[in-house]
C-alpha cells in the first residue's frame, strides 16, 4: 500500500490535474469502493474463504496498477483508478477480518500486535521508495507494488484460512442475517457516524500531499511525514490489547475522534512543512486507535457468519461513501477558499460526528440502567 496510497494525489498532480479534477478522480474511486467492498465481503462470506478472495483481488489490482505509467489524460485516469480500486479497496477490511479471526483463538495474541507489522513495513519501505521515485520517477511505484504483491500472494497461499465453523452454520441464511444486521440500531447508527466523520477525514488524507506543498514542503518531506506517521501507529497497536481491556472499543472511538478534531484544527493553522510532519505524529492516537476500536466494535455487533460483510460494509461507508462526497466537496472548496480553511471546516464536521455518536449511545445506556434497577 505504501507504493499506492501516498502517491495518488502526487501522480494526479504530475498529470496536470487541479484540485477539482483530483477530487473528481478520488470521488470515482470512492464510488467504486462503495460497491466493491461489501460485494467482495459478501463473496468471502458466501464461499467461506477470505484467503481466496484476498489473493484474487490482490492479483487483479497488481495487474491493473502496471498500466498506470501509460495513463496520462483525465479520461484514462478516471477509468483506470476506479478499476484498480474495485480490487484494491476490499483488501484492507478483508485482511483485518482475517487477522482478527486468526488471533481470536490464540491466547496471548491480538489483532493490534499483528497489525503493527503493517505499519512497520509501510514506514520502512516508503522512505527508500521515495528516494527511488526522486531518482527514476513515479513509475517506480507501479512496478514496486506489483513486485511486492507477488511476494504477498505467495506468502498468503501458505497462511491458514480464517476459522469458518460459525460461518458454515450461517451460510444458508446469509441474506436474512444481512437484513438483520442492517436493521440493527447500533450498527446503522454507527455507520451514520462513520459517514459524517470521514466526510472530513478522507479529504484530510487525500489532499495531505497538497497541504505539504502549499506550506512550502517537498515530495521528500511528504514521504518522511508518511513514514513517521506510520511509525506512530506501532505503540498503539503494540498496547492495543491492554487498551481494549481497560477502556473498551466505545471509549477508544471517542478518544480517536477527539484527536482527529485536534489534528484537523492544527492542519488549518500550520505555516511550515515541519509542522505538518509534527502533526502527523498523532496518526497513531487518531487513525490507529480508531482502526483497533472499529474492528472490535463491529465484531461485537455483527452476527456470526457476517463478520467480513459487516466490516466491508462499514469500510464502504467511511472509505467509499464518505470519500465520494468528501473529496468532491473538498476539491471544490479548496479551489475557492484555499486548502487550509477546508481543514478547519473538517474539524467542525468531525465534532458534529462525535456528538452524534455520543447521542447514539444514550438508548443503550438507558436500557442498561433499567436492567440494573430491575
Amino acid at each position: 500500500m505504501g507504493c499506492f496510497n501516498p502517491y495518488v494525489a502526487i501522480i494526479l498532480t504530475d498529470r496536470g490535474l487541479d484540485n477539482t479534477r483530483i477530487g473528481l478522480v478520488l470521488t470515482l474511486n470512492a464510488v467504486v469502493s462503495i460497491l466493491a467492498q461489501p460485494a467482495w465481503g459478501l463473496v468471502s462470506d458466501k464461499i467461506r474463504s477470505i484467503r481466496k478472495v484476498f489473493i484474487f483481488c490482490f492479483a487483479m489490482a497488481s495487474l491493473l496498477i502496471l498500466l498506470l505509467p501509460w495513463a496520462r489524460s483525465l479520461n484514462q485516469l478516471a477509468v483506470l483508478y476506479p478499476l484498480i480500486l474495485f480490487f484494491l479497496s476490499p483488501l484492507a477490511p478483508l485482511l483485518d477480518v482475517w487477522t482478527y479471526q486468526g488471533v481470536s483463538d490464540q491466547p496471548g495474541s491480538s489483532y493490534g500486535q499483528l497489525r503493527l507489522f503493517g505499519s512497520l513495513g509501510f514506514a520502512v519501505f516508503v522512505i527508500p521508495l521515495g528516494r527511488l521515485v526522486s531518482l527514476w520517477g513515479l513509475n517506480v511505484t507501479s512496478y514496486g507494488f506489483a513486485l511486492l504483491a507477488v511476494v504477498s500472494v505467495v506468502i498468503s497461499l501458505d497462511l491458514a484460512p480464517a476459522r469458518t465453523g460459525g460461518q458454515a452454520m450461517m451460510r444458508p441464511h446469509l441474506l436474512p442475517q444481512l437484513r438483520l444486521l442492517l436493521g440493527q440500531y447500533r450498527y446503522v447508527s454507527f455507520l451514520l457516524v462513520l459517514f459524517l466523520a470521514f466526510l472530513a477525514i478522507q479529504p484530510m488524507f487525500g489532499f495531505h500531499a497538497r497541504l505539504m506543498i502549499a506550506v512550502g514542503g517537498t515530495q521528500e518531506q511528504f514521504v518522511w511525514t508518511m513514514a513517521l506517521a506510520a511509525l506512530s501507529e506501532i505503540p498503539v497497536f503494540l498496547w492495543s490489547k491492554k487498551l481494549l481491556a481497560r477502556f473498551r472499543p466505545v471509549r477508544l472511538l471517542v478518544v480517536s475522534l477527539i484527536v482527529f478534531i485536534l489534528r484537523l484544527t492544527a492542519y488549518a493553522l500550520v505555516r511550515e512543512a515541519w509542522q505538518v510532519t509534527a502533526i502527523g505524529l498523532t496518526h497513531g492516537v487518531s487513525f490507529a486507535l480508531f482502526l483497533i476500536a472499529l474492528v472490535h466494535y463491529i465484531d461485537e455487533l455483527a452476527p456470526e457468519g457476517l463478520k467480513s460483510s459487516a466490516l466491508t460494509i462499514a469500510s464502504a461507508v467511511y472509505v467509499g461513501l464518505s470519500g465520494m462526497a468528501g473529496n468532491a466537496l473538498a476539491g471544490r472548496l479548496m479551489d475557492r477558499l484555499q486548502i487550509q480553511p477546508v481543514y478547519g471546516i473538517g474539524a467542525l464536521v468531525v465534532l458534529a460526528a462525535l456528538g452524534l455518536f455520543l447521542l447514539s449511545l444514550l438508548p443503550g445506556l438507558r436500557k442498561k440502567r433499567r436492567q440494573t434497577d430491575n
